[in-house]
């Protein structure tokens, strides 16, 4: 047994140091943190079986902070049993998450409640050594049939049936059996006064797709319920529903309750994906900030730049500002660190594709298979979103395909594991219609084309330019319209932007100009001979 002590007052950490000590805990099982700038390096560096940690009275929640950011960091084991010296506390942020076994001890305490809390903490600890080894396997079949062994034997540990029963219910939710989860809550909501057996309840009515029961149970007990538990289960009633725009304000009121939580930021990033709003997406990754952790700091401004990348190309080709701002900070970045293989490798076919070098960029994207990948959940999304800027839609669904089957660092809560399927169906429904899109607007700009309705192909040819940059067959169907007539209602001088556009896309297509060269410049040189003459002598701004 491995026990973390993170204290800093000479007196209590001397008081927990003996009363381990009578409960057989030697100094070697013992590690004491003093400094908090120690810890990150010493939960990296070992496991733990336990972690003491004290809530300060005049910061209230900053234990149970610490333990949050430890949590969201994947820096706690599976299963550790955590003692909270508990002061100031709203239990309803206590344990970060139900993989863990929560304990309290408040402050202040008498010897014999010291005593009592400790020889609980070994008992609990010396009872579930089996748990975490299949637990951070994800495998939870077996990790809830030894919960079913430990349950069958608390006949002489009854103080810690809740406990046991807590985990178990969250493991068979992990285990996506909804079914048993639902029965074995609905018996827990009997059996123990505590708000917990509802939450899980009502997650397991969803995952079996009974709203209207999750919806009358959440009614029913609405009273008896901790008002950011109430928003918690509407918000997750409502994306069950799909109603994103509801989900959004309840979300809001939750992170102005609990604005560092980790999960509630990993959860407004998600739902801005499904809201299809990038600058919300951004705020709340740029908002994540880890108080304790600050060495991790670095790796999240790293990760918040890929998810900027990546949502500049998601739905729409950017701005010239925004374009601009990305190649800025780029630049900057490469020579500040240096960056995983995979990551540079996609950052780099990005910028690229941005210079219209989208054949540089799909020789870069075909030595770097999505497979690569599977390490890094932004480096998915990035492959996903560059691959479909370069008109690959099936390199694209192989990355959509690593995506749906990553693991997080640590299991992620149950509502956040629904966004995130949510998310992963949005981008398939985006690739498919894209495809749909692409097919008919080439047979609409052919139709339009064979009609001799010129202006109506040149918009759709237009269009097309607009959503799918990457194909050089349609940069070059639009130029050789642009011969015929100019898109409706556009100026001379944005008409030159536009053939400055495609003839950076055709140049740098090695496949197009060895078999069209020819035929290409002769077009060229048309139509700059048509416009020049209608050129403002100042550039256009």
């Amino acid at each position: 047994m491995q026990i973390l002590l993170i204290e800093d007052d000479a007196m209590l950490s001397t008081a927990l140091s003996r009363g381990l000590n009578e409960q057989g805990i030697t100094p070697a099982q013992l590690i004491h943190c003093k400094e908090l700038a120690t810890l990150p390096t010493l939960l990296r560096q070992q496991s733990f079986d336990v972690v003491i940690c004290r809530q300060y009275h005049h910061q209230a929640r900053e234990g149970v902070r610490l333990l949050q950011e430890a949590h969201y960091l994947g820096l706690l084991e599976p299963g550790c049993v955590l003692l909270l010296l508990d002061e100031d506390h709203d239990q309803l942020l206590f344990p970060p998450s139900d993989l863990y076994f929560p304990l309290l001890l408040p402050m202040p305490f008498t010897a014999d409640q010291l005593t009592t809390s400790l020889h609980e903490l070994v008992q609990l600890t010396g009872l579930t050594r089996t748990l975490p080894a299949p637990m951070k396997l994800r495998e939870w079949q077996v990790s809830c049939a030894l919960c079913e062994d430990l349950l069958y034997q608390q006949q002489k540990y009854r103080e810690l049936g809740p406990l046991l029963d807590r985990i178990k219910g969250y493991m068979l939710l992990q285990q996506q059996d909804h079914f048993h989860a639902a029965q074995h809550y609905a018996v827990c909501t009997t059996e123990h006064d505590a708000w917990w057996p509802r939450k899980g309840l009502i997650h397991a009515l969803l995952g079996l797709n009974k709203l209207e029961s999750a919806r009358k149970d959440l009614a029913r007990n609405r009273e008896r319920l901790p008002a950011p538990l109430q928003l918690e289960l509407a918000l997750a009633c409502l994306l069950h529903e799909r109603q994103w725009e509801g989900a959004w304000d309840v979300l809001t009121l939750l992170l102005q309750k609990q604005a560092w939580q980790p999960e509630w930021r990993q959860a407004a990033i998600l739902l801005a994906l499904l809201l299809k709003d990038e600058g919300k997406a951004l705020e709340q990754a740029n908002a994540l900030s880890l108080r304790f952790f600050g060495d991790h700091k670095f790796r999240v401004s790293i990760d918040n730049f890929i998810l900027n990348a990546s949502l500049a190309v998601l739905w729409h080709y950017p701005s010239a500002a925004r374009i601009s701002a990305l190649q800025q900070e780029y630049r900057y970045l490469s020579q500040a660190v240096t960056l995983r293989a995979h990551e540079e490798a996609l950052l780099k076919a990005l910028m690229l594709s941005l210079d219209y070098r989208f054949d540089e960029a799909l020789l870069l994207l075909a030595k770097h298979p999505p497979e690569s990948a599977r390490d890094h959940h932004l480096n998915q999304l990035l492959g996903f979103a560059v691959s479909q800027f370069c008109g690959l839609p099936h390199h694209a669904q192989r990355y959509l395909s690593q995506l749906s089957q990553y693991q997080a660092r640590v299991a992620p809560a149950p509502l956040v594991q629904q966004l995130f399927k949510q998310v992963i169906g949005d981008f398939m429904k985006q690739l498919e219609r894209r495809e749909l899109r692409l097919t008919y607007l080439r047979q609409e700009r052919q139709r339009a084309s064979a009609a001799g309705q010129h202006q109506l192909a040149v918009q759709y040819a237009l269009t097309l330019q607009e959503e799918f940059p990457a194909l050089p067959g349609d940069a070059w169907q639009l130029l050789e319209l642009l011969q015929l007539c100019w898109p409706a209602g556009m100026a001379a001088p944005r008409v030159a932007l536009l053939v400055d556009r495609l003839e950076r896309r055709l140049n740098h297509s090695a496949s197009f100009m060895e078999h069209h060269a020819e035929e290409y410049h002769k077009t060229l040189l048309q139509i700059r001979s048509h416009l020049n003459p209608r050129l403002p002598t100042t550039p256009p701004n």
